[in-house]
């Protein structure tokens, strides 16, 4: 969550999350910004002032005009008026603080929506002008939908999914808001695209779940079952530019996108789960069994590779229990047996120590 603490008007008012408080769109169980403000009183006045304005302008701005940019403007105007030092200082001041609440109130809107357009140029080609392209959740529990192409959408609260009017005949590209779970239908001649800010997913015929919320510092994509490719998207649709070598999720990996940083990893999901879907494949028992095969079973149920230097390990042996463990906890354990550590390196994971005697 972002530190609000030194926010300006100008800030609240580009902040995603406070135009959605703004505009009551957050849950009702969403306090945040009611609990923020009890505990920065000395804020109210600021804050009151930015949900006014951005209520006012009706828009969801993504950038303003910096102070130098507005001064440089009021200085042309000024350096043909005055002469007086002193007169220009005290009028510059003024006319600074008039130019940004008229910026505000008559320009703002208008500059922001065509720096929107621009930044969205792709979106406008996915979106067309077809109105039923688009699925919105304004509710409290998530909704399931099909597409024409038989791909099944589940799409979380306080999230949105548009695609233009050509989707399931020449093409399949969406647009997504917010927090989805997919289920693709398998069509090798046209791949699935999913749009999310400057994050593309594409795919063949899979499950995965991107969250990608305007609030959040990242975007994320999940893989559940089948294979996901993940790249960035600049400029206009169907100009692919990679920030890195384009990312390739198997199931159980997860790609995230650091929107400040520009930084797209791989990653593992936050909790790996089997691949067969039975509670039996997470019953484990070793009784003094090598390391590596209890390393072998447990990248066949999750289907994560395990990376460990055999030789350095060939004396270990493990004898464990487990039952309703998750893998990092079964990782935990078996790892203080041999005194060894494990770490997730580029979606997979490797073991470090120094073996058994």
């Amino acid at each position: 969550m972002k530190n609000y603490t030194n926010f300006s008007v100008e800030d609240f008012i580009q902040d995603a999350y406070f135009r959605q408080w703004a505009f009551d769109e957050l849950n009702s169980d969403d306090t945040f910004w009611e609990n923020w403000i009890h505990l920065n009183p000395e804020k109210v006045k600021i804050i009151e002032e930015a949900k006014s304005l951005v209520i006012a302008l009706k828009i969801k701005p993504l950038d303003i005009f910096s102070e130098s940019e507005i001064s440089e403007g009021i200085e042309a105007i000024l350096n043909g008026t005055q002469s007086d030092n002193s007169k220009v200082k005290t009028i510059r001041y003024k006319w600074l603080h008039i130019a940004a609440s008229v910026t505000l109130i008559l320009g703002l809107g208008w500059w922001f929506m065509e720096k929107d357009r621009s930044n969205n140029a792709y979106f406008d080609q996915i979106t067309a002008s077809d109105p039923k392209a688009i699925h919105k959740n304004n509710g409290r529990k998530p909704i399931t939908f099909e597409l024409v192409d038989g791909s099944k959408i589940t799409l979380e609260t306080q999230s949105e999914l548009r695609y233009g009017n050509e989707f399931g005949d020449k093409k399949r590209e969406v647009f997504l808001i917010g927090e989805a779970f997919f289920e693709v239908k398998k069509d090798s001649q046209r791949p699935f695209l999913i749009y999310t800010g400057k994050l593309v997913t594409k795919v063949i015929g899979t499950s995965f779940r991107i969250k990608a919320y305007e609030q959040d510092n990242n975007i994320s994509v999940s893989v559940r079952t089948g294979k996901v490719t993940v790249y960035r998207q600049d400029g206009k649709l169907g100009n692919k530019q990679s920030l890195s070598t384009e990312i390739v999720l198997i199931p159980n990996q997860k790609a995230v996108f650091e929107k400040e940083e520009n930084l797209l990893i791989k990653t593992l999901v936050d909790s790996p789960v089997s691949l067969n879907d039975s509670p039996k494949n997470t019953i484990l028992a070793f009784e003094e069994t090598k390391i590596s095969e209890v390393f072998n079973r447990l990248e066949g149920i999750y289907g994560i590779k395990i990376g460990f230097d055999k030789e350095v390990f060939s004396k270990c042996s493990v004898t464990a229990h487990f039952n309703n463990e998750n893998l990092y906890q079964k990782l935990d354990i078996i790892c203080e047996i041999v005194r060894a550590k494990y770490e997730v390196i580029d979606g997979e994971i490797m073991i470090f120590g120094n073996g058994c005697q």
